[in-house]
């Protein structure tokens, strides 16, 4: 008897707790549009829903952070950049109001976003083909800002917030995708600011190639062309103050010269993200050399720099 109450204890139980489960389980398929290469989140319409509820930290949780784990990966991105307070931020979330996020609901509709990821990646794999058969998702997120690439083990996922001006998001997602092709297929090398520039500048030269309207004056996310033009005319002192911290791998090089906006900390005088400017002109040398974009891709940036002779 005792056994049979103790098997019918575990049966409730393991009964309830699925119950439990399957209603916070959230369902997020309609907010995923599937594609022949991965697929595109909407998560920033998971993000209205929570709007339209209590707005408890709870529902934050089960409604964002639980149902997508791009969202959880973006938060926890943010969390380690210090671009939010894990201890603040939940009471911010609450006190979130539906009309000063409404500018963004209708940003997109589902056919821009399709054509978004199409005229990128199909575009992109025409120029250079992917080194594996990986599916690449794109996350459209809220409530946090910024944007980057995640080249996971078996799926890469471009992430780009709604804060981010539509006007610049086919070169955002130009320059993240740029990334992942290069990531796949470049030697090991320890993070140093040479390593940095020849990604960064390779992924501003590739989005000129996958936008054929987009020139360097325009191709650097986040960098206005009057910052671009003060660096043509001012290219040989970027040139010295890069190639005196080429070695350095510290943080510092980042704050000097490939952040923006209010981490970065460029040189006197000198505009932010002037790394990705010289990245560019340095992968230009190189094709204009007659390097192609395949060999480019599985040097090291020593070698690319040496070729370039762009400190020479």
């Amino acid at each position: 008897m005792r056994i049979f109450i103790i098997f019918t204890s575990l049966s409730f139980l393991i009964t309830f707790i699925g119950c439990f489960n399957s209603e916070n389980q959230r369902d997020t398929s309609e907010y995923i549009i599937s594609k022949e290469s991965g697929k595109i989140i909407l998560a920033y319409k998971a993000f209205f829903d929570f709007l339209d509820t209590d707005k408890s930290w709870d529902n934050y949780n089960k409604m964002l952070l639980g149902a997508y784990p791009e969202v959880r990966l973006v938060h926890d991105r943010q969390l380690g950049w210090g671009a939010i307070d894990s201890l603040k931020f939940p009471s911010e979330v609450e006190n979130y109001k539906m009309e000063d996020w409404e500018k963004f609901i209708n940003q997109y509709s589902d056919e821009e976003v399709n054509i978004l990821y199409d005229s990128i990646i199909i575009k992109a794999h025409k120029i250079l083909k992917p080194v594996n058969d990986n599916p690449v998702n794109l996350c459209l997120f809220l409530p946090y800002g910024g944007c980057f690439i995640d080249p996971g083990d078996t799926v890469i996922t471009i992430y780009i917030s709604l804060h981010i001006n539509p006007v610049d998001v086919r070169k955002i997602m130009a320059h993240e995708y740029a990334h992942n092709l290069h990531f796949q297929r470049r030697p090991e090398e320890t993070v140093t600011l040479k390593r940095e520039i020849v990604s960064e500048g390779f992924a501003v030269y590739f989005t000129t190639q996958i936008l054929e309207d987009m020139e360097l004056l325009k191709a650097i996310p986040f960098m206005s062309e009057a910052s671009v033009k003060w660096c043509l005319d001012n290219e040989q002192i970027i040139k010295d103050s890069l190639y005196a911290d080429l070695n350095d791998s510290t943080d510092e090089f980042m704050y000097k010269y490939i952040a923006d906006g209010d981490f970065a900390t460029p040189p006197d005088g000198f505009v932010q993200k002037t790394a990705y400017f010289a990245g560019c002109r340095i992968i230009e040398n190189c094709i204009n050399k007659g390097m192609k974009l395949e060999e480019l891709c599985s040097l090291n940036s020593d070698e690319i720099i040496e070729r370039s002779g762009y400190f020479n």
